[in-house]
């Protein structure tokens, strides 16, 4: 059975339905990364002294207030370092369920049954490629916006804000200088879904969705920032949930807690953003080829 290219509409439909027939076996991903993670977050948190820190901020900002910059920098070097080490365990369990996810929907889409354990044995096989295409394209986009900062900082050193028509111009600059990093990271966006269904290698995968994601550029776009305000509203909703937990018991063990909750949570939203992207893929996909469903296994 032939895939034919969908409106926008429909393809939010599309993914809403897949989403509502494949919720357990996302749900089995996104528990079997973002659990662990949540364990090792909390235990860095604790066992490098942060949630004392933590602890601190919510109790006696006043004490922090206080304490001269360098002090304060000193007393809240456990928290930056477990944070960071957090925020990278995090985003490697959030390229597990991407990878997980893209096999998901795509076995959904092809009319096949969808079952964690198959996408563990998936994801976890083509993990080593993701790592490493999602490197390259990271440090991608991470080069052009530095590049992009370090040329207008240049003119904005030697000329400073002597007026506001200054000001304007170097925020004009500003985006200028940004717009190819947020077009790079647009084409190289569907790199994931054709590292799994596709089968491509890290590099093959990034000329992939360049090829795919180029001439749908400003759909692409706009799907992107949907889907992100979208889990943007998610993720706060789990805030306004797991606050009143922060303060039950002990404050930063409490904290911690809610985090973690918070974090498995995310887990699930996670999930839901790739399998949104996997919906996404297949419409360009059927744009740029034939595509039948057992294409997509």
């Amino acid at each position: 059975m032939q895939i034919v290219p969908r409106p926008l509409g429909q393809v939010l439909g599309d993914a809403m339905n897949a989403l509502a027939r494949t919720w357990k076996a996302l749900a089995s991903a996104a528990l079997w990364a973002f659990i662990p993670t949540g364990i090792a977050a909390l235990g860095v948190f604790r066992l490098s002294g942060a949630d004392e820190f933590l602890n601190l901020v919510f109790s006696d900002p006043e004490f922090l207030d206080s304490l001269p910059s360098d002090e304060l920098l000193e007393m809240a070097e456990p928290f930056i370092w477990a944070t960071l080490i957090a925020v990278a365990l995090q985003t490697l369990a959030s390229l597990y369920v991407y990878l997980a996810a893209h096999h998901i929907i795509a076995s959904d889409a092809a009319g096949l049954p969808a079952t964690g354990a198959q996408a563990r044995r998936v994801a976890l096989g083509r993990y080593g490629r993701g790592l490493i295409a999602g490197t390259i394209a990271l440090l991608a986009v991470a080069g052009i916006v530095v590049a992009g900062v370090i040329a207008w900082t240049i003119p904005w050193a030697l000329v400073g804000t002597p007026n506001a028509t200054s000001v304007f111009i170097a925020i004009v600059l500003m985006f200028a200088m940004l717009t190819p990093a947020i077009w790079i990271g647009v084409v190289l966006s569907m790199w994931s879904p054709v590292l799994v269904i596709e089968k491509r290698k890290a590099i093959g995968s990034l000329r992939r969705s360049f090829d795919l994601v180029r001439r749908r550029w400003w759909p692409t776009l706009g799907f992107l920032a949907l889907v992100g305000l979208l889990g943007s509203v998610a993720v706060q909703l789990i805030q306004l949930v797991a606050i009143p937990l922060s303060v039950v018991g002990d404050l930063g063990l409490g904290i911690s807690i809610a985090s973690v909750l918070g974090l498995i949570a995310q887990g699930f939203i996670v999930a839901a953003i790739a399998a949104m992207h996997t919906t996404w893929y297949i419409d360009l996909r059927a744009r740029d080829d034939e595509l039948v469903r057992e294409d997509l296994m």
